[in-house]
């Protein structure tokens, strides 16, 4: 019994520098593929601009005729950037192979953060991407864009001691499980840059209550969160991350806090 082959054409292989200006001509025989994603777009735009796109094996495929049939939204990010970019290029493909491209689950940053050797990655990877949309001005992390990997393993490289903040969210979570790891990592990074020791002190009440007042901020904080949950209310992470700032300013303010509101057309509060 003789065997069919699958494919009978090769398809070639080269590495390319490709310019904004190849990267247009490419996109004209974009004429058959999905709708462009702004956001991705964007995301890839930056790490090119900042030199952290990586060569990583995925290929700009072309089809047998010449169509565009994987590699647009990398394409559209080398004109939007502005920079050329080496990239791998498959060429000669039979149209039908489109189907199967980007079939499998999109590698997630604490995927990668778990590939380096990180401990808590997805905690990591969650207090890295809060921490970098509050630098942007996104206080309420309505996520209009988001950081890419690269950019987070840069944020982690100039702030090493965000992987401090990430342990103290884990041991608050450990002894009060009311508040998102995620939000206390973040909140203690940004807070320990006003105060390193009043921050250490504060996430210590957070976790186990110790020794406060009625009307204290720690507690009425804790109180507040413990309520919410009794009642069932889903609190976003921006909500819980003014709670803890609220509770902050005012325990540095050396004043009693009564109530912690939070509505949600109301500005983030900044901490002090």
């Amino acid at each position: 019994m003789s065997i069919v082959p699958v494919q009978t054409v090769i398809p070639e292989v080269d590495i390319v520098t490709v310019t904004p200006a190849l990267a247009k001509k490419w996109l004209a025989r974009n004429s058959h593929n999905r709708p462009l994603r702004k956001r991705a777009i964007a995301d890839y735009a930056r790490d090119m601009a900042a030199g952290n796109w990586l060569q990583n094996g995925e290929a700009i495929k072309f089809a047998e005729d010449g169509t565009l049939l994987d590699g647009q939204h990398r394409l559209s990010a080398v004109v939007a950037a502005g920079v050329n970019v080496q990239m791998l290029v498959v060429s000669g493909l039979p149209r039908e192979t489109q189907e199967t491209m980007d079939a499998g689950r999109k590698r997630t940053a604490a995927d990668a953060f778990s590939l380096r050797g990180e401990t808590n990655a997805a905690v990591l990877a969650s207090v890295l991407k809060r921490v970098w949309l509050w630098d942007q001005g996104d206080y309420k992390f309505g996520q209009n864009y988001n950081p890419t990997t690269s950019e987070l393993a840069v944020l982690l490289k100039e702030r090493p001691e965000i992987h401090r903040s990430v342990e103290i969210a884990v041991r608050v979570h450990q002894a009060f499980r009311y508040i998102p790891q995620s939000v206390t990592g973040t909140a203690h990074h940004i807070l320990s840059r006003i105060d390193k020791a009043e921050a250490v002190w504060f996430f210590a009440r957070v976790g186990d209550g110790a020794e406060l007042a009625a009307g204290h901020p720690v507690l009425t904080l804790r109180n507040r969160v413990m309520t919410d949950r009794a009642d069932n209310r889903k609190i976003p992470d921006y909500q819980h991350l003014a709670y803890l700032i609220r509770a902050w300013n005012a325990v540095r303010q050396d004043r009693p806090l009564g109530r912690i509101v939070q509505p949600t057309d109301a500005p983030m509060p900044q901490p002090k």
